[in-house]
């Protein structure tokens, strides 16, 4: 249960994030306690904890915007192993084993990043998803105000240019656009980039020229829940991450994959071969990778319940239309 103080509270504290605050809606065998947050400033990221306690068991809730690495299309960032998938209102999760040996799962609702770990006691599977889908937004406002805007209005990393770690790294480093500027694509790269791509609208453009060539970022968003989505990564081989070296079945332990080269025909793409990743969970999520004229492509798309790679082929016919 939520007492009125603390949705006072809490509604004060939506003031200081660039996320939407969610909130469980419990029976009254569950309680909170320990709500504490981190305001953002312009020296740190902003975030929110706190735990709910039934009879003798414990579990912590830190929300915060995931905005390193791969932002957005990460799904499960507080596992230490590929955990299994799971789906709540079309949105998909894992659960698993956190990083402390916890019991744990990782969700998202628009740009909250929610990682759950139990830390006294045992919960079921059924009880941890039960509490995920209680998170309600405790001000709905901030679903518009917040939740819906793109990440280059909402980012801290976009906003700041600073990286969590202190080391420049792929999206720290570029320059962050709304959808709407005109970004000018290396006429070498014959790519045409679609502002919308059936339910995806583009949402947000990292950019940045260098000597080598220039680094393009495209994050799509969907307009159905503002939570999946796919990034297309693009820069000059000097300073993409390489191409993945094995193909195989069960590839990683972090996450797993089953890796392939396949043809470029096969997904509309005009180079000798691609490699295409498949997650090893019930809900996927999906790369693919190839390299074309000294730069190196990386696509990532987010865990989803529509977990054909042939729900992206026109994307890449459309990329090559030119």
């Amino acid at each position: 249960m939520i007492n009125e103080l603390l949705i006072n509270e809490v509604q004060e504290a939506q003031k200081y994030t660039n996320f939407v605050i969610l909130m469980p809606s419990l029976p009254e065998s569950y309680y909170l306690k320990k709500f504490t947050l981190k305001k953002e400033t312009n020296k740190q990221r902003s975030s929110i904890r706190f735990e709910i306690h039934s009879k003798g068991r414990v579990l912590r809730i830190k929300q915060f915007f995931y905005d390193w690495a791969i932002p957005v299309i990460t799904a499960d960032t507080n596992l230490i192993q590929q955990g299994k998938s799971f789906e709540i209102e079309g949105i998909v999760g894992f659960i698993g084993t956190d990083y402390k040996g916890n019991q744990a799962a990782s969700f998202c609702r628009w740009f909250t990043n929610i990682e759950l770990s139990v830390i006294a006691g045992i919960f079921d599977e059924k009880e941890i998803l039960m509490i995920l889908q209680s998170l309600k937004a405790v001000d709905n406002d901030s679903i518009r105000t917040i939740g819906e805007q793109s990440y280059t209005s909402c980012s801290y990393t976009a906003r700041y240019n600073k990286s969590k770690w202190d080391i420049d790294d792929e999206v720290s480093r570029v320059t962050w656009y709304e959808a709407n500027e005109d970004i000018l694509i290396e006429e070498s790269l014959r790519i045409n980039i679609p502002k919308i791509y059936n339910e995806f609208n583009l949402d947000s453009i990292g950019y940045k020229e260098y000597e080598a060539g220039s680094e393009y970022h495209f994050l799509y968003r969907t307009q159905e829940d503002f939570t999946n989505g796919f990034w297309l990564w693009i820069a000059p081989r000097e300073l993409s991450d390489p191409l993945p070296p094995f193909t195989g079945h069960k590839i990683g332990t972090r996450q797993s994959w089953n890796i392939k080269r396949v043809s470029g025909s096969v997904l509309d793409i005009p180079v000798n071969n691609i490699i295409l990743c498949r997650q090893n969970t019930k809900y996927k999520s999906w790369m693919v990778h190839w390299e074309k004229d000294n730069y190196i492509f990386h696509f990532y798309s987010r865990a989803s319940i529509k977990n054909n790679i042939r729900e992206y082929q026109l994307f890449f016919s459309e990329l090559y239309s030119k």
